[in-house]
């Protein structure tokens, strides 16, 4: 049965429009490499590409500054509190960087592959399958394979990420309702009222469409940082109070928040494959990745300072009575739902790709029902997981841990090594090795915590399987938010 399944999941989601024809012979390494240039040389892939709908540059930078600058900013106070204000400076810096180069790693090498392999474009997946087929020939038998793991990856970020914010734009309404109206109402209420929104941003059908969501997200989410900004240097304390470093087993799990803060790279290649100047992409990236990197540092730094017992996110520690504190919490709501359009764009196409391959033959009219009713399926399962999640925390933040670090710091060094094995050196085998440590200590730890969270996941389930058996519904419904909370805090 599990071999089955595993032919099922290759089949599923494996690249079948790749040349598997290509599979050079065992050849003199210096006439390989020649033969490689000249066909780099002599192929434009970027004249090959579709004409229309193209995005511009401003577009492009808009959609990463957006995407970049969402909900995990909001938790970098807290990470400084966690580890010290000198470390945390430190790391982001180094993290900034690091997801910097394996970024630009991976549009470069998509751009090589492109004219190696004479296609116009390529996806993620498509450019680490593309990577092992040209890569040592020990490594080419696991091509699809490669393939395969990543777009399952992506598919996953992705869709947990429009969870999440289902979630927190829910969470975050019910707080502005009840402050106001003083209306009690369950969080699950408001992630189904959210639904309709979430179907009409879902159904946006290309970037260059989400490109004006991702720029009125953009200015919300500038308003609600200026008025955070305005808190946090109004009557400002004086940082020297501060501690410098507090704990080194915290390290990786700001690392692994910082990652996830920055987290774009399931975004570059689809960004690049519909830019008019897709050489112009690497600037971008360098430019968009600088600004969210100081923006960060500078707002966990500060928000540190003003609030230095800050608990998980900052705006909770505004007063929420005043005016300028209300329009923070709601224009960042305001922002990370009008993402969720920019999110939930990446797994659809990834499922889009893998079907339409097997009902290409079907007419126009048909194909567009069929994607429509992929997308308001996808929204669907997506509400009711956010409806399910309590009960699926663990396993969700078990399986970020893995998706998140792997799609942004292994997948990238997997694909640079395999693409240039040819030409490569010490140094950029040193460089590699150096984000493979960083990827496996953020990955153990991240692993360690959540195995923790199960742990006391199962208990807190136990206690409150005796404690049904006794009391009221409403009262066990108060005890698992008092655990969880109590948990989260820790």
């Amino acid at each position: 049965l599990s071999i089955k399944i595993f032919r099922f999941i290759v089949s599923t989601f494996s690249i079948d429009n790749v040349d598997r024809s290509y599979i050079p012979m065992r050849r003199n390494a210096e006439d390989v490499q020649a033969e490689r240039q000249i066909q780099e040389d002599e192929y434009d892939p970027f004249a090959a590409r579709p004409s229309a709908p193209l995005t511009s540059d401003f577009a492009v930078y808009m959609h990463l500054v957006k995407c970049a600058i969402g909900t995990g900013i909001l938790f970098l106070p807290h990470a400084f509190r966690r580890t010290g204000y000198a470390v945390s400076i430190v790391c982001g810096i180094i993290m900034g960087m690091v997801c910097m180069r394996m970024a630009s790693i991976i549009v470069q090498c998509s751009q090589i592959l492109c004219r190696r392999n004479r296609v116009p474009m390529l996806d993620l997946a498509e450019t680490a399958q593309f990577s092992f087929q040209s890569g040592p020939e020990r490594i080419r038998k696991y091509a699809r394979l490669f393939g395969v793991l990543t777009n399952v990856l992506i598919f996953f970020v992705h869709f947990q990420t429009a969870v999440i914010y289902i979630l927190y734009v829910a969470t975050s309404f019910q707080q502005v309702i009840e402050f106001f109206a003083n209306l009690q109402l369950n969080s699950r209420v408001y992630i189904v009222i959210i639904f309709p929104f979430a179907c009409a941003l879902g159904f946006v059908p290309n970037l260059k469409y989400l490109a004006p969501f991702s720029i009125i997200g953009t200015l919300f989410l500038f308003l609600g940082i200026c008025i955070a900004f305005y808190y946090f240097l109004d009557d400002i304390p004086d940082p020297r109070r501060l501690n410098v470093l507090t704990e080194v087993l915290p390290v990786p799990m700001y690392c692994a928040i910082f990652l996830f803060a920055l987290h774009n790279m399931t975004l570059y290649l689809p960004l690049e494959n519909t830019m008019r100047h897709p050489t112009h992409m690497p600037r971008i990236i360098i430019t968009s990745t600088l600004l969210n990197t100081v923006i960060y540092l500078v707002f966990g730094f500060l928000g540190y300072n003003k609030y230095p017992d800050a608990c998980d996110t900052v705006i909770k520690n505004l007063p929420m009575e005043e005016t300028l504190a209300q329009v923070v919490k709601i224009a960042i709501t305001l922002s990370v739902l009008f993402s969720f359009g920019l999110t939930y764009y990446v797994p659809i196409e990834v499922l889009w790709r893998i079907i339409y391959m097997r009902i290409a033959t079907k007419s126009s009219l048909q194909l567009r029902i069929y994607n429509c009713l992929l997308r308001l399926g996808g929204v669907v399962i997506t509400t009711l997981v956010a409806l399910a999640v309590p009960q699926m925390v663990p396993l969700l933040g078990l399986f970020s841990a893995l998706g998140m670090s792997t799609i942004m710091l292994l997948i990238p060094l997997l694909i640079e090594i395999s693409t240039k094995w040819m030409e490569a050196t010490r140094t950029l085998f040193a460089k590699n090795i150096a984000v493979f440590v960083v990827w496996l200590m953020i990955l153990v730890h991240c692993f360690l915590r959540n195995a923790q969270r199960k742990n006391n996941f199962a208990e807190v389930s136990k206690n409150l399987a005796r404690y049904k058996s006794k009391h009221n519904f409403v009262g066990t419904i108060k005890i698992i938010i008092f655990v969880l909370d109590s948990q989260h805090d820790k």
